[in-house]
């Protein structure tokens, strides 16, 4: 194939764990195959294959220092060893033979020594002067700007779903707090851009490395036909075949964003939360330009999974029919049961989705302070090579006072917010008892209501509220 041929992103048949980093990288992959930059301009099949074998070093990277971190242990536990197995895909071949059975621990620590050194070695050859200085300026706050590029469409069905989340949040107390989060300088709600991709597995998500909310376009397609009558929902789907068709049927039908955010307003929250974030911390801004360790911070995911569950909570105690998704209600409903679990749960599922991301602060300071280290060690025989360790290391420290500053900062928030939902668990419990006691009266199949009103009694019982078990017991009576 000719060197200058457009890369075509369904040919290389890219993984959705890949389609995902690229597009976390500003790279567009369009329906017809093409892969865009942030210029819009198309890739080659040279400039898709250099991204790609990046992606591919970046991760090796990422995972080295994880394995390093566990490695500084004197004598690594045995679900230290647990989390090693689950690097090994991501590590290079020499060290994940290497840290088989009968692993020889000194030989380990070496060989990832020697590959961290080859692969800092290929970045830092890739960066210049001024890539640096621009690395060793202190981050600047707030919401970030002109850093994508979207066209009219994009742009009208991004305001729209922005101003429909506003609105649906708006009619919530704790929606509201979300809001005031995010206001810009006049005091209005400033949301950051919301965009229509394909994001496999899961509903939307906040990008940190562009300062937006991706949608996926696959739910926002099921949602917009949902809403058709049984006999249109067919046809519809046909219409909206490519992002295309969903954005301009989107700029035509704002309801059909009132509705996807009326839907998704939990987990809006969550998003939201990231974006929030964001703005207040200086962590995932210098983890985009790579100042820190690529991080699935977990402390800020308690705290978005937290502020979505507190947005649960005011809505059902505003409106103990609301209508909450069953997913999100289920993961309420265990952290009200047992937050300790429940944080428990929530970190080992991250630490399964992502073995060498999922970091706590700590952890991550851990890797910077590693970093650091290395870049000390490193010789710097000519003028040039000494400007750049200064300012690498300028960068370093002033990332590391980033990450001191949110870590001190967010053990009070999360204090806070695990104190305000503990002090409430008994009226939780009464709400969620008379929200499973409305289902119960609206459920179709006598199972489900079964089910629903068990769950009732449950709350009610932890709640200690006669009153609502009474009711509880007449709605059994006519469901036998």
């Amino acid at each position: 194939m000719a060197a200058d041929a457009a890369a075509d992103w369904r040919r290389a048949q890219l993984t959705d764990g890949t389609k995902n980093a690229l597009a976390s990288l500003g790279f567009r992959l369009e329906d017809d195959g093409r892969v865009l930059d942030r210029k819009t301009r198309a890739l080659s099949e040279d400039q898709l294959a250099q991204a790609l074998r990046s992606l591919g070093l970046s991760a090796q990277l990422q995972a080295l220092e994880r394995l390093k971190l566990i490695l500084s242990k004197e004598e690594p536990s045995a679900q230290d060893w647990a989390l090693v197995q689950s690097l090994k895909a991501q590590l290079p071949p020499d060290v994940a033979a290497a840290a088989g059975a009968n692993v020889d621990l000194a030989a380990l620590r070496r060989l990832a020594d020697a590959d961290i050194s080859r692969l800092e070695a290929a970045f830092d050859g890739a960066r210049s002067l001024k890539d640096r200085l621009a690395g060793a300026l202190p981050v600047q706050a707030g919401p970030r700007s002109g850093f994508l590029p979207l066209d009219d469409s994009e742009r009208r069905v991004g305001d729209a779903l922005n101003a429909a989340t506003a609105n649906t949040l708006a009619q919530d107390p704790f929606g509201r707090t979300v809001l005031e989060r995010l206001k810009d300088k006049n005091g209005r709600p400033d949301l950051p851009p919301l965009v229509v991709q394909d994001l496999p597995g899961a509903v939307a998500s906040y990008d940190h490395r562009r300062g937006v909310i991706i949608v996926d376009r696959g739910t926002l397609t099921m949602s917009v036909t949902e809403d058709a009558g049984p006999g249109e929902r067919a046809e519809l789907g046909r219409r909206l075949d490519s992002r295309q068709a969903l954005l301009e049927y989107l700029a035509l039908h704002p309801e059909a964003s009132a509705s996807f955010a009326a839907k998704n307003d939990a987990l809006l929250v969550h998003e939201l939360t990231h974006a929030w974030q964001d703005r207040r911390d200086g962590v995932l801004r210098e983890m985009a330009r790579g100042n820190l360790p690529q991080a699935l911070v977990l402390e800020f995911e308690e705290e978005a999974w937290m502020s979505k569950n507190q947005y649960i909570r005011s809505k059902l105690s505003r409106d103990t029919k609301a209508s909450i998704d069953d997913a999100e209600l289920s993961d309420y409903v265990s952290m009200t049961g047992d937050r300790q679990r429940w944080k428990r749960d929530l970190y080992d599922r991250y630490r399964d989705y992502s073995p060498a991301g999922a970091l706590t602060l700590r952890q991550t300071a851990q890797v910077l302070a590693q970093r650091r280290e290395r870049v000390k060690k490193n010789p710097a025989p000519t003028l040039e090579k000494i400007t750049a360790k200064t300012l690498d290391l300028t960068a370093i420290t002033l990332a590391s006072r980033e990450l001191a500053q949110a870590q001190e900062a967010e053990s009070a928030r999360l204090k806070e917010q695990r104190a305000a939902l503990d002090g409430s668990s008994l009226q939780a419990a009464r709400v969620l008892g008379e929200h499973y006691l409305h289902k119960a009266q609206d459920a179709a199949r006598g199972t489900d209501a079964a089910a629903a009103l068990s769950k009732a009694k449950d709350f009610a019982l932890k709640a200690g509220d006669q009153d609502l078990l009474k009711k509880i017991r007449s709605a059994e009576g006519l469901t036998r």
